[in-house]
């Protein structure tokens, strides 16, 4: 039976990680208007792909059978979407979201694995955890679940922030800097978007400032002869 592993589907874009968590990345992968408009997971190799470039996964035993690779890929999308929403609503200061932590326990319910304490010289300790035991789609899921779980036990929900370039960027990101004070999903791009077309308008309103203003003059000029 064929297999989807290395070979991918549909060339497509590179990742753009600038989330500054995994779990905010995920909901990156899908860029709506008014942004690019780009599906970043277009086949199950993306998904392994992506797994592997966030350094959530090496990418062992996350093959699916080709005919399961469609399934597969749109429970990780049903995932984000619900991930996405929930996000949304966190942003927008609702408390509660019963029904994705149901579904994110489901999904964490499906995974065994175990856990022992190592020790690292003569004073660090450190949790040596198993393998999971689970394969393909539902190891996907069970990772992304996780991330997204830490995610929300650990982060500082109003250090969220949707990139200042609205017009044209519907990226969402995680504030990490000393300040807190991160506006742009990247200052490579939308950040210098942003100071081009603040350039411009400025250009503008002071050419038209001076259109009139030489006008008037002129009309002066013209009375006093």
């Amino acid at each position: 039976m064929a297999r989807i592993s290395e070979v991918a589907v549909n060339k497509r874009p590179d990742f753009r990680l600038l989330g500054a968590h995994p779990a905010i990345d995920f909901v990156n992968t899908l860029v709506p208007p008014p942004g690019l408009d780009i599906e970043f997971l277009q086949s199950w190799q993306d998904v392994i792909d992506w797994l592997k470039e966030t350094k959530l996964s090496d990418g062992q035993n996350l093959t699916v059978s080709e005919s399961d690779a469609p399934h597969a890929l749109e429970a990780v999308r049903n995932l984000r979407r619900a991930w996405t929403t929930a996000l949304e609503g966190i942003m927008d200061g609702h408390a509660g979201h019963p029904r994705f932590i149901k579904q994110l326990n489901e999904v964490l319910g499906l995974d065994t694995f175990s856990e022992t304490l190592g020790v690292q010289g003569k004073k660090s300790f450190y949790f040596d955890r198993s393998r999971s035991s689970l394969e393909g789609q539902h190891l996907a899921l069970a990772i992304l679940a996780r991330t997204i779980a830490e995610f929300l036990v650990t982060a500082e929900f109003k250090y969220l922030r949707r990139c200042a370039n609205t017009d044209s960027c519907a990226l969402v990101f995680y504030d990490t800097t000393k300040n807190h004070r991160r506006q742009w999903c990247s200052n490579a791009t939308c950040g210098n978007r942003y100071k081009v077309a603040q350039f411009r308008h400025r250009q503008r309103a002071t050419s038209r400032k001076q259109r009139p203003g030489g006008e008037q003059r002129n009309l002066k000029i013209n009375d006093r002869k």
